[in-house]
């Protein structure tokens, strides 16, 4: 009797696993080394401004193709408008600590609440669309947002709004690490209750999802809700370690495009994949800021790079390296091993 033989469990994915693992325990503990208590135990800097930068940028894309995936990877809706709930709860802090003078702990906690409840508002017709439709819909959405409260003199209209400075780059990194733990945390949690088979059936077939039962209006209105509220907090986050906003900064489509790429090169609809693909391409996007012939011909490599991901490895870098996708490490060295001679 013939065996059926399957792939084991790499020593690339193990140390792949153990990389990400050990990088992400510098990551939580870097930090310390700037703190006063690290400096008088004699250990060395670590970190410097430069760092603290990258990281928490890092970390609040993180959770924007986290809060993404939840919608476009889980769900099957690709929206293109979360930006407009990243920039409702940047103003939302903004408005609350430099005009109504709250502290910013409080503010920060109805960050998540405002867009959460504009997307109550306009996912009920919005969802009703779907494919390309549903996209350009959700697109203009988040134009028209930013549009609006670009000339809404109580939000500072293009001036914008200046927040007190808040001297603290260990606080807002960690503020932004819990953020993106969040947003891991809820996905994993979705991806483990009913609520999330509901939204996979509707991704797979939406119509055969309500026909065995599943409230697609609730389970999709939901969905772009959780995606809103993690996005919103990113924002709220993001305006006052930030300490000015206005609709350039909080408002760019480019980061709703970012976001979208992340988690498609990562893996959507997976857990990790976008946590991966944030990680890689925001790096790669810092490391390309300066600009320059290089920069720009490494631009072009990274569009084609993503084409050849979306083409060949739809389900992302996640399950090329465990083996799961079509075109992957595993079936490349079966593929090999069956046709030598």
């Amino acid at each position: 009797m013939t065996q059926r033989f399957r792939p084991p469990a790499t020593a690339l994915r193990r140390l792949f696993v153990g990389g990400a693992a050990i990088a992400l325990v510098y990551v939580v503990l870097a930090p310390l080394s700037s703190t006063d208590a690290g400096q008088q135990l004699g250990l060395p800097f670590l970190t410097d401004r430069l760092w603290f930068r990258v990281a928490t940028t890092v970390a609040m894309f993180v959770v924007l193709a986290s809060a993404w995936n939840i919608i476009g990877g889980l769900t099957g809706y690709a929206s293109f408008g979360n930006v407009a709930f990243f920039g409702l709860g940047a103003y939302t802090t903004g408005v609350l600590v430099s005009l109504r003078q709250w502290p910013f702990g409080l503010a920060l906690l109805l960050a998540p609440v405002v867009p959460a409840l504009f997307a109550l508002v306009i996912g009920i017709p919005l969802l009703r669309l779907h494919g390309h439709y549903f996209a350009v819909a959700s697109l203009g959405v988040g134009v028209a947002v930013g549009e609006v409260v670009n000339n809404l003199q109580p939000l500072g209209a293009s001036t914008g709004l200046f927040l007190p400075i808040v001297r603290s780059n260990l606080l807002f990194f960690y503020l932004m690490l819990a953020a993106a733990a969040l947003a891991v945390l809820v996905t994993w949690v979705i991806l483990h209750t009913r609520f999330g088979y509901g939204l996979l059936a509707i991704r797979e077939n939406e119509e055969a999802a309500a026909v065995i039962g599943v409230n697609t209006t609730f389970y999709k209105v939901a969905a772009l809700m959780i995606a809103a509220a993690l996005t919103g907090l990113a924002g709220g986050i993001f305006a006052q370690w930030n300490t000015f906003i206005n609709q350039e900064n909080v408002f760019p489509i480019e980061y709703n495009v970012e976001m979208i790429l992340m988690a498609v090169l990562g893996g959507a609809g997976t857990l990790l994949g976008p946590v991966a693909g944030a990680v890689t391409l925001e790096l790669v996007i810092l490391r390309l800021a300066g600009g320059g012939a290089a920069a720009a011909y490494s631009q072009i490599g990274l569009g084609v790079l993503l084409a050849v991901t979306v083409i060949f490895l739809p389900r992302g870098v996640i399950d090329f390296f465990g083996g799961q996708s079509r075109l992957s490490l595993w079936a490349l060295r079966r593929s090999l091993r069956e046709t030598s001679v």
